[in-house]
C-alpha cells in the first residue's frame, strides 16, 4: 500500500531491565520511517519518552506488586519452588489481575490499527490477539526461551538438568495462562471472541512456528543449541548509536579526571530489603579501598550514606560512554549492563536477584570474564570486596574481557532486527487495505 507508514506496536510490561532493548528497537524503526507505539504500563513513560518514542498508557505498572517481600520464594530459580508456592502464586495472580487485564485490553486496542506487533515473550496473550486478528508477531527474546534439551529455562538459571528435566522446565511456564484465564474472560465479556486467547496450554510453545522469533544477544555467550523448534533470528545484543552531543554529567567528567580509572555500580532496583544490602554494598566498598561511580535512582539504589572522595553518583548515566573508562562493572547481570560491560571489554561482579541474571552471570563467568556469580541476597561486605579487588587486579579476567569484546564486534546487533521487522511490516502493508479510522 503506497502513502502509509508502517505502523508498529511494541508490547511490553516495562517493569524494568525488559524496556531499553524495545526502545532501542523503536528508535531503528523510526529510522525506517515506522512509526511506533508501545504499550506499557504508566510507570516507564518518561523513559519511552526520552527515547523519542510514543508510550501508551495501559494501567497501573508491575513493579509494586513484584517487588511484595511475601513474593521473595516465588523469585527462587528453581522450577520445584514455584510448585511448592502455589497458594502464594495465587495471591500473586488476584493482585495482578486488574492490572495485566488492562494491559491485554490497551494492546487489543492497538493492534487493531497495527500492521505489525512486537512483543517480549511474557507479554503471553499477544501471540493468539495477533493471530485472530491477522497481524504478524516478532517475538523478541533477551534470554533464551523456547524449549531444549541441553539446558533448563533462563529464568530458572539455565542449568544442565538432564535431557528431561531441561524440557520439563519450560512446561512451567503453563501458569501463565493461570494467570491470564479471569483476564481474558473480561476482555470476551467486554469485546467478544478472542477464544484462542483462553487456552490452558503453554504460551511459550503453543503456535511457535506461527510467530518470527529474534534473539536480542550475542551467540558468543549463548549459541543455538541445535535443537530449537522453530528458526531465530540471531542478532547480538542490542545498543543505540551515542548521540553526537552526548556527554557524562559534569560531576562524573570531573571525578573521572581526578584519579584512576574507578569501577562502575549498577544495582537498581536493589528489591526488598534495600537499607540491608545497600549497607553490604557501602561496607564492601570501603573495604576494598577504591574509586567508584555508583548509578542512582529515586526508591531503588539512593546516594551513600556515608559520602567519600573515592566515590561519585549519578542517576544520569549512559554506561556505553562510561563503562570504557572504567576498571570493572558491579552489577545484577541484566543484558543491558552486561552487554556494555562486555563491549568495553571490562570484567564484571556480577550478583543477580533473578533466574535470568543467574543464567547470564553463568555464560559471562564461563567465557572467564568474571567470576561465578552469586545472589546479591547472600553476598556479604568481605567477599564482594575480595571479588571486587580480584575484577579489577587479575590480568586473567582482563584478557577474557578484552577478548570477549573483540568477538563482539562481528554481531549486527539490532540494525538486523530492525531489517527484518521491517520487511515483514511493508508486505502486510501492501497485502491489507487502509484500516478504518
Amino acid at each position: 500500500m503506497i502513502g502509509r507508514i508502517p505502523r508498529t506496536v511494541i508490547i511490553t510490561f516495562g517493569t524494568g531491565d525488559d524496556l531499553p532493548p524495545f526502545c532501542i528497537l523503536g528508535q531503528a524503526l523510526v529510522e525506517r520511517g515506522h512509526e511506533v507505539r508501545v504499550v506499557t504500563t504508566r510507570d516507564p513513560h518518561g523513559r519511552i519518552r526520552a527515547s523519542g518514542l510514543e508510550p501508551i498508557e495501559a494501567g497501573d505498572g508491575f513493579r509494586q506488586v513484584l517487588d511484595d517481600p511475601r513474593f521473595e520464594p516465588i523469585r527462587r530459580t528453581e522450577p520445584a519452588a514455584l510448585l511448592a508456592n502455589l497458594p502464594l502464586l495465587g495471591a500473586l495472580r488476584r493482585a495482578l489481575q486488574d492490572r495485566l487485564t488492562a494491559l491485554i485490553e490497551t494492546s487489543l486496542i492497538e493492534m487493531r490499527g497495527a500492521d505489525i506487533v512486537v512483543f517480549d515473550p511474557l507479554a503471553f496473550f499477544v501471540g493468539p490477539l495477533a493471530r485472530e486478528a491477522g497481524l504478524p508477531a516478532v517475538r523478541v527474546m533477551r534470554h533464551p526461551m523456547l524449549p531444549t534439551r541441553t539446558m533448563s529455562a533462563a529464568l530458572f538459571g539455565g542449568h544442565d538438568r538432564g535431557r528431561i528435566e531441561n524440557r520439563l522446565s519450560y512446561e512451567a511456564f503453563r501458569l501463565l495462562s493461570w494467570f491470564g484465564r479471569r483476564s481474558f474472560a473480561e476482555i470476551r465479556r467486554r469485546h467478544g471472541g478472542h477464544s484462542s486467547a483462553s487456552a490452558f496450554g503453554n504460551p511459550m510453545t503453543a503456535d511457535l512456528a506461527g510467530l518470527h522469533h529474534v534473539a536480542a544477544w550475542s551467540p558468543v555467550l549463548s549459541p543455538d543449541p541445535g535443537d530449537w523448534p522453530v528458526p531465530v533470528l540471531m542478532t547480538g545484543f542490542w545498543q543505540a548509536s551515542p548521540h553526537p552531543d552526548a556527554r557524562l554529567p559534569d560531576p562524573i567528567e570531573a571525578f573521572l579526571a581526578a584519579g584512576p580509572p574507578p569501577i562502575y555500580v549498577d544495582l537498581r532496583p536493589m528489591g526488598w530489603g534495600a537499607e540491608s544490602r545497600r549497607a553490604v554494598i557501602e561496607s564492601a566498598l570501603e573495604r576494598w579501598g577504591g574509586r567508584a561511580i555508583l548509578r542512582t535512582a529515586p526508591g531503588e539504589f539512593t546516594p551513600p550514606l556515608r559520602p567519600s572522595p573515592n566515590l561519585a553518583w549519578s542517576e544520569a548515566i549512559d554506561p556505553p560512554l562510561l563503562l570504557p573508562r572504567t576498571a570493572a562493572a558491579v552489577h545484577h547481570g541484566d543484558p543491558s549492563t552486561l552487554a556494555a560491560a562486555l563491549r568495553a571489554g571490562r570484567p564484571s561482579v556480577i550478583l543477580p536477584q533473578w533466574g535470568d541474571q543467574v543464567f547470564w552471570g553463568r555464560r559471562v563467568a564461563d567465557l572467564g570474564a568474571s567470576e561465578v556469580p552469586v545472589p546479591l541476597r547472600q553476598v556479604g561486605a568481605e567477599d564482594l570486596a575480595g571479588r571486587i579487588s580480584r575484577a579489577v587486579s587479575d590480568p586473567g579476567l582482563a584478557e577474557a574481557a578484552a577478548a570477549v569484546a573483540q568477538r563482539l564486534t562481528g554481531d549486527p546487533g539490532v540494525s538486523l532486527a530492525a531489517a527484518r521487522i521491517d520487511a515483514l511490516a511493508r508486505a502486510q502493508l501492501r497485502d491489507r487495505p487502509i484500516p478504518a479510522a
